[in-house]
């Protein structure tokens, strides 16, 4: 296999103009590592340029400010924002919208401002707007998640106590610790 790969290697390079191949053997193993590096280590760009910023805060500040009425409008702005950008440019920006548009969201629906059910307009755009920026609802599921890491070493060393004391209750208490670490986490994804 090394010698295939060092064939593949030298024809590779045979191609290349004199002026791109590497000098000497660190050289060629430096390369795959610095494009390894680059491919899956680079952050996003951690700043957003300020033309991008100043429309993020404006269509936070439309949303901020709109009612059950022009609410779909303020969530059309930001799911166009979203969508040119490929989501937000940091982890600050995607939880704080998130969760802008989260308490939009839950006082619309204590006023009666938001569609009855999951199934009108505004909650289509919501759920689009929250694949654009959070796909994998990371703002709204880490409170539970959260819970259920800490709440993990306390329900383990309670199992491995009622595995010892009394063995015939495990398979109850297996069960009941399970739903305590898991439910509100499941909750919150078919409910949330």
């Amino acid at each position: 296999f090394f010698f295939f790969y060092k064939m593949l290697l030298a024809a590779s390079f045979a191609l290349l103009p004199a002026s791109l191949v590497p000098l000497g053997r660190r050289a060629v193993l430096a390369a795959p590592a610095a494009a390894a590096l680059s491919t899956f280590g680079a952050p996003r760009a951690a700043r957003a340029d300020s033309a991008f910023l100043q429309s993020l805060r404006t269509a936070e500040s439309d949303l901020a400010a709109s009612d059950g009425s022009t609410v779909l409008s303020s969530i059309n702005a930001l799911l166009e924002l979203a969508t040119d950008y490929s989501g937000m440019p940091s982890d600050e920006l995607r939880k704080e919208l998130m969760e802008r548009v989260l308490a939009k969201r839950a006082a619309l629906k204590a006023q009666g401002g938001w569609d009855e059910g999951s199934y009108g307009e505004k909650e289509e755009q919501f759920l689009r707007l929250q694949r654009a920026v959070d796909p994998w609802r990371v703002t709204e599921l880490q409170g539970p998640a959260s819970l259920a890491i800490l709440g993990f070493g306390p329900v383990y060393l309670g199992l491995l106590a009622v595995q010892r004391l009394v063995p015939k209750l495990f398979n109850v208490a297996y069960t009941a610790g399970a739903a305590a670490l898991f439910a509100p986490l499941l909750f919150g994804i078919l409910f949330g």
